[in-house]
């Protein structure tokens, strides 16, 4: 079974929240919110993310962290484009 959520956890949710991939994340708390509402960590962790989030609305501040997922995006395809025209 290639099922999604059976990925899902906590420490998957805090590195995209950390690498600032904010969708990601949410999804996943979400989904572990909804499926374990005990867990009080996941909750909290959870308040804690939206609260960042919050503030980076706020702020006038870039994200760095997004600003250099940008970048190594554009990087990785800057080198895939450089290896196609060299293969010609």
């Amino acid at each position: 079974m290639n099922d999604p959520a059976r990925r899902y956890t906590k420490t998957i949710a805090k590195l995209y929240a950390d690498q600032g991939h904010y969708d990601k994340a949410i999804e996943i708390y979400q989904y572990l919110v909804t499926n374990f509402p005990d867990r009080e960590d996941i909750l909290d962790d959870f308040s804690d993310l939206k609260i960042k989030l919050q503030r980076i609305k706020t702020s006038k501040k870039p994200n760095l962290a997004v600003l250099f997922q940008q970048w190594f995006d554009l990087l990785a395809e800057y080198k895939q484009i450089n290896a196609i025209q060299k293969e010609k």
